[in-house]
């Protein structure tokens, strides 16, 4: 997620919600914390995904099965 637009979802939450530095951002939801990490000029989630490799597309579009990666 670009900055902009995770900018945009904060504001939407309010800042009560929320902390963090210039590389993780905590989101303290009522189902537990959801952090977002700064990965090459993006904004990535820290939830879990269903596997490594998802996860690796978040960061990395083009990585995924059909690539070899």
């Amino acid at each position: 997620m670009t900055t902009a637009s995770l900018a945009a979802f904060l504001n939407i939450l309010g800042m009560a919600l929320v902390s963090g530095d210039a590389q993780t951002i905590t989101v303290h939801a009522t189902d537990g914390d959801v952090h977002w990490h700064y990965v090459v000029n993006e904004w990535c989630t820290g939830a879990p995904h269903e596997t490594p490799a998802s996860f690796l597309a978040q960061i990395d579009p083009q990585y995924g099965p059909e690539t070899g990666r």
